[in-house]
C-alpha cells in the first residue's frame, strides 16, 4: 500500500514538472515558429489547436515568406499556401522553384498587398509577369528573370505604370536585353545578373544585337546602387557596355554605390571608366565602388 501511496506521489510530481509546448508563452512559440517551413506551418501545425492555428497566422510570421527551399511543395500545394497568405504577406520569394507551372505563378496575384517579389529561377512568361504587375499595385521590388523572345513593349499599361513606381529591381539576363529597366524610372537600385551563354544549344553564336523594343536607352536619374556581376563571355560583357552608356553622359548625382564584377584577365575596356571613378570618388558619400580592369 505504501508503494502505490509513493508511486502516485511520484507520478503527480513528474506531471506537474512536464511543459507542454502549448504551455510556453506566445512570444516563445512565435520564436520557433519563425523557425518552421511556411508550408509545415500552414498545412500541419496550424491544425493541431486552435492556439496554433492562431499562432502560424499570425501577421509577423505571414509578412515575410520564402518558398525557395520548399522542394517537396508542388503546384497543388503552393496555390493552397498562396490563398492562405492572401493580404497579409509583404515580402514573398519563390527564387529557384523552377518547377512550378506558369499558371501557379499567376496565384500570385492573389497577395495585393506585396512590395517585394522575387521570382528569379521561375518559368514566368512576359504576359503572366505582365499580370502580375497590374495586379500588384503596391510592388517597390522586383526580380525577376529576363528570357528569350522577352519584350517589354508587349506588357500592359497597367504592368508599365507598375514599373514606373519600383525602386528595386534586379535583373538575371538570359538574353540580350534591357528588359525593363527603361521603363522604371523612379529606380534607386538595380542589380544585374549577366549569364547569357556565347553559343546557344543548337551551336549557334548569340549576337549582342537588341530584339526589335528592347533598344530604349534606360536612364538612372534616382540611381543610388548600381551592381552587375558577369558570368564568363563576350556577349555578356558587350551587352554591359550598352547598360554602362548612359553613364558617360550623365551620372546620377545621388549614385553612391557602383560595383561591376567582370571575371577573367581580360575585361572589356569602358572608356568612361576613368572619369567615373574620378567623379565618385570626389563624392564625400561614396560607399562602395568597384571596376574591372581596364
Amino acid at each position: 500500500m505504501d508503494g502505490q501511496i509513493l508511486q502516485a506521489v511520484l507520478d503527480s510530481e513528474t506531471a506537474s514538472m512536464s511543459v507542454g509546448m502549448s504551455n510556453l508563452s506566445d512570444e516563445i512559440l512565435l520564436c520557433i515558429l519563425r523557425h518552421v517551413p511556411v508550408c509545415d506551418r500552414l498545412t500541419n501545425v496550424a491544425i493541431v489547436c486552435r492556439k496554433f492555428y492562431t499562432l502560424c497566422h499570425d501577421k509577423t510570421l505571414l509578412s515575410n515568406v520564402t518558398l525557395s527551399e520548399e522542394y517537396l511543395a508542388d503546384d497543388q500545394l503552393v496555390r493552397h499556401i498562396l490563398k492562405k497568405l492572401g493580404n497579409s504577406v509583404l515580402s514573398l520569394s519563390l527564387n529557384g522553384c523552377y518547377w512550378l507551372s506558369g499558371s501557379t505563378l499567376e496565384h500570385l496575384a492573389r497577395c495585393r498587398a506585396v512590395t517585394h517579389l522575387d521570382v528569379t529561377g521561375c518559368r514566368i512568361s512576359y504576359l503572366c509577369l505582365s499580370h502580375l504587375l497590374s495586379s500588384l499595385s503596391s510592388l517597390r521590388s522586383l526580380a525577376f528573370d529576363v528570357r528569350p523572345c522577352f519584350n517589354s513593349a508587349l506588357l500592359s499599361s497597367k504592368a508599365v505604370d507598375s514599373l514606373s513606381r519600383l525602386t528595386e529591381l534586379k535583373q538575371t539576363l538570359l538574353t540580350p536585353s534591357y528588359g525593363v529597366v527603361p521603363c522604371c524610372a523612379k529606380l534607386r537600385k538595380l542589380m544585374l545578373q549577366f549569364d547569357i551563354p556565347d553559343v546557344t544549344r543548337e551551336g549557334v553564336g548569340v549576337s549582342c544585337q537588341l530584339m526589335v523594343g528592347q533598344s530604349s536607352v534606360p536612364h538612372y536619374e534616382q540611381l543610388e546602387e548600381f551592381t552587375a556581376r558577369l558570368a564568363p563571355g563576350e556577349v555578356n560583357q558587350t551587352l554591359l557596355l550598352l547598360y554602362l552608356a548612359v553613364f558617360s553622359v550623365h551620372i546620377p548625382k545621388n549614385l553612391r554605390v557602383f560595383l561591376v564584377s567582370i571575371p577573367g584577365p581580360n575585361p572589356v575596356h569602358w572608356p568612361a571608366a576613368s572619369s567615373l571613378a574620378q567623379s565618385l570618388g570626389q563624392r564625400g558619400d561614396l560607399v562602395a565602388l568597384q571596376l574591372p580592369r581596364s
